[in-house]
C-alpha cells in the first residue's frame, strides 16, 4: 500500500511538472541559448585557450554546461535552450546532423549526464528547452540511421536543390545537401511523434525548439507539437510577417523573425523606430498570441550583433528591447562577454576563452535588465503600450505603467534628454539600469536623461 501511495504521489508530481511547462508558464521565462559544445568542457572548467577550429567539436559537455548553471542564473535567466542532444554524423558538433534519434551525442556525454543536467536545472527552478530537427538527417550512410524506418530509401525525398520562390521545393528538396525526410509519410509522422513524446518523458525537458519549420509541410506540425506535450517554439527563418503567421497556429510559438529585422535596423542605426513599431503592430494583428513569440537579436544562424555594430551602448538598448518588450526573451550565449563573431562558424565561439567573467560589462547589463523583468512580474502579457516614437528613440510601458523603458540609438557618448507622456499621471519610478528617480506630472509627462547612450529602465517606486 505504501508503495502504491508513493507511486501516486510521484505521478501527481510528474503531472504537475508537465503542466507547469505550458505556454503560459514559458511566457514569463527568460531564455539563455547555449551551444552545448561551446559552453564548458568539464565540471571544473575555469577557462582556457580558445578553440582552434570552430567548424568541428571543441569539447563542450553536458557536465560542463551543468557546472555553469549558476553562471547563467546569475544573469537572471530561468530557462536554457540547448542544441540537439541526439547522436550525430561525424562533424555534427552543433547537433543538427542526426544519425540515431534515440542515442545521445557521445561527444557531449552520456544519457545519465544529460539527465543530471536537466535535474540540476530543475533544482534551480530553471526550465530546459531541447532543440530538435524533424526535417532532415545528417550526412551519414543510410544503413547507420536509427530507428529502423530511417534506413529505408522511401523515408526520404528525392534529392534536389531548393528553389526558395517555390514552397513545394522549400518543403521537399534538400537543405545544405542533407537527406530530406519524407514527412508526408504516415509512418514517418507516427515515428517522430513517438520519438518526441519519449524524448520529453525520458529526460524531463520542459520545452522544445523546432528547427527548419518552413521546410516541412504545415499539416505535419500540429501532431508533432501535440505529441511533445510542452511549449514548442519553431524557427520559420523569414522576415515576412504574413508568411511567418501562416505557421502560428501549428505550435505554441515561433521565433520572432519579423521583428528581428526592423529591431536590429533601428538599434544599429540603419532604420527607424517607426518601422519597428509598425512591425510590432502588424505582428499584433496577424498572430493569435504575440506574447508567445521568441524575441532575439542574434543566434547561431546570424552574425553576432556586435559584428554588425560594435557599440556596447547600442547593444544594451537592443537587449532592453529583447528582455523587456513583448515576447519571450532569448539571449545567445557569449553576448554577456561581448562576443562579436561573424557568420557561422565564427559566431559559435567557445565560452571558456572568456574565463566565465561575471564582472564583464555586458554580464552586469544583462543581469540588471533581467532583474527588471522579474521585478515587473515576469512580463508574460500582451500589454505593451507605445509611449514615444522619435527619430532616435523609442519608449514603451508595460505592467500597467509599472515599467517604463526608454531606448535610443544614439550610441556611446550620447547624453540627451527626452520628454514624453507615460500615460501614468503622478507616478514615480526608479531608474534601475542607471541612477536617479522620476515622477510624472498630473498629465503623465516626464523628461528623462540618457547618459552615454544607455537605456533607461524605470520601475514603479
Amino acid at each position: 500500500m505504501h508503495s502504491l501511495w508513493a507511486s501516486l504521489v510521484l505521478l501527481s508530481q510528474l503531472a504537475i511538472s508537465a503542466l507547469s511547462a505550458d505556454t503560459a508558464a514559458w511566457k514569463s521565462r527568460n531564455i539563455y541559448f547555449a551551444l552545448t559544445d561551446r559552453v564548458a568542457r568539464s565540471s571544473d572548467d575555469a577557462g582556457g585557450d580558445a578553440c582552434g577550429n570552430l567548424a568541428n567539436y571543441c569539447g563542450g559537455t553536458f557536465r560542463g554546461l551543468q557546472s555553469k548553471l549558476d553562471y547563467i542564473a546569475g544573469m537572471g535567466f530561468d530557462a536554457i535552450w540547448i542544441t540537439p542532444v541526439v547522436s550525430n554524423s561525424d562533424g555534427g558538433y552543433h547537433g543538427y546532423w542526426a544519425v540515431d534519434l534515440y542515442g545521445v551525442n557521445s561527444h557531449y556525454g552520456t544519457a545519465d549526464d544529460l539527465k543530471a543536467l536537466v535535474s540540476a536545472a530543475h533544482d534551480r527552478g530553471m526550465y530546459v528547452m531541447v532543440d530538435v530537427v524533424a526535417n532532415h538527417m545528417g550526412p551519414s550512410p543510410i544503413g547507420d540511421r536509427e530507428p529502423a524506418l530511417l534506413k529505408q530509401q522511401s523515408s526520404y525525398h528525392a534529392q534536389c536543390d531548393i528553389n526558395y520562390s517555390d514552397q513545394n521545393s522549400v518543403e521537399n528538396c534538400w537543405i545544405a545537401n542533407l537527406p530530406d525526410i519524407n514527412t508526408q509519410s504516415s509512418d514517418i509522422r507516427s515515428t517522430y511523434q513517438q520519438w518526441i513524446k519519449w524524448l520529453i518523458s525520458e529526460y524531463g525537458f520542459d520545452g522544445v525548439r523546432i528547427d527548419t519549420v518552413k521546410h516541412v509541410e504545415k499539416d505535419y506540425w500540429p501532431g508533432f507539437s501535440s505529441a511533445a506535450g510542452v511549449y514548442t517554439i519553431g524557427e520559420v527563418f523569414d522576415g515576412n510577417p504574413d508568411y511567418v503567421a501562416g505557421y502560428a497556429n501549428l505550435m505554441s510559438g515561433l521565433l520572432n523573425y519579423p521583428v528581428y529585422y526592423p529591431m536590429n535596423n533601428f538599434y544599429q542605426q540603419k532604420g527607424s523606430s517607426q518601422a519597428l513599431v509598425d512591425m510590432f503592430n502588424q505582428v499584433s494583428s496577424l498572430f493569435p498570441d504575440p506574447a508567445a513569440l521568441g524575441s532575439f537579436l542574434d543566434n547561431h544562424d546570424n552574425a553576432r550583433w556586435l559584428n554588425s555594430k560594435n557599440d556596447l551602448s547600442l547593444l544594451k538598448n537592443a537587449l532592453a528591447y529583447v528582455i523587456l518588450a513583448r515576447g519571450v526573451p532569448i539571449v545567445y550565449y557569449g553576448t554577456e562577454q561581448a562576443y562579436a563573431g561573424g557568420n557561422d562558424p565564427a559566431n559559435r565561439e567557445d565560452l571558456w576563452r572568456s574565463g566565465f567573467n561575471t564582472n564583464s560589462e555586458m554580464y552586469r547589463a544583462i543581469s540588471r535588465l533581467s532583474a527588471a523583468r522579474k521585478s515587473a512580474g515576469g512580463l508574460a502579457g500582451n500589454d505593451q503600450s507605445h509611449l514615444y516614437v522619435a527619430d532616435t528613440a523609442y519608449a514603451w510601458s508595460r505592467a500597467g505603467g509599472d515599467l517604463v523603458v526608454l531606448t535610443t540609438n544614439s550610441g556611446l557618448g550620447s547624453n540627451t534628454n527626452h520628454c514624453f507622456n507615460t500615460q501614468a499621471p503622478n507616478r514615480s519610478w526608479n531608474n534601475t539600469f542607471g541612477t536617479g528617480s522620476y515622477t510624472s506630472d498630473g498629465s503623465g509627462n516626464i523628461c528623462v536623461s540618457v547618459s552615454n547612450g544607455e537605456p533607461v529602465v524605470l520601475l514603479a517606486a
